[in-house]
């Protein structure tokens, strides 16, 4: 069977109901699957996304390992680090916005007896390491698809990342996190080695 995303972003932002149990989620979640395989690109997709408005996700970003299912997904715990991500969605074709995310998370579902963990793989996340980090585009991943869950898209305010205002920018310490930008790629990085980058034409946001 051939699944259809959905764009229509009034359906998209309405909040899905919860499942009533883990039959039901599994058997949403076996069509997700699927769908998601015939997308051939996408890394995440959720119920919603092909027209059922209950709270199912599948995320696949760790190509070797299996899909991830989230059945009524609640996040317990965010870190206090942010970073600004490039992210796309199947809803919403020809889309690439940078958003603000956690850079760990922890997930409470139905179909879990724990809450799951969700981080980088790598203990120090460097300019290098963090556009391969399969763990954090995971972690990216869920939040997207909670957020699809929880009636939200990458365009919405609070999902988005938006610029300060300039009147708003205040001085900041060497260590303090700012976000860098070059012919449109974004990092998230320490003050100090920003200022580095400044001479290679990035610009301090």
């Amino acid at each position: 069977m051939s699944y259809k995303i959905i764009k229509n972003k009034d359906f998209l932002h309405k909040k899905t109901e919860p499942v009533s149990s883990i039959q039901e989620g599994q058997e949403i979640a076996d069509k997700l699957i699927q769908a998601l395989d015939e997308t051939k690109v996408g890394v995440g997709l959720s119920a919603n996304q092909i027209g059922i408005p209950k709270s199912v996700s599948v995320i696949r970003a760790k190509k070797d390992s299996p899909p991830i299912v989230l059945m009524n997904p609640v996040v317990t715990q965010t870190s206090n680090e942010k970073i600004v991500y490039v992210e796309a969605c199947l809803s919403l074709p020809g889309k690439v916005l940078s958003t603000t995310r956690s850079v760990n998370i922890t997930v409470a579902t139905l179909n879990h007896a724990n809450p799951i963990p969700f981080g980088p793989d790598n203990a120090q996340l460097t300019n290098e390491n963090v556009s391969n980090d399969k763990g954090l585009l995971e972690c990216v991943c869920v939040q997207h698809e909670i957020d699809h869950l929880n009636g939200k898209l990458i365009t919405d305010k609070g999902v988005r990342f938006e610029q300060v205002p300039a009147k708003n920018v205040v001085k900041h310490g060497r260590n303090d996190k700012v976000v860098v930008e070059k012919n449109g790629e974004t990092q998230y990085i320490k003050y100090k080695k920003a200022l580095e980058l400044v001479e290679q034409g990035w610009k301090i946001l």
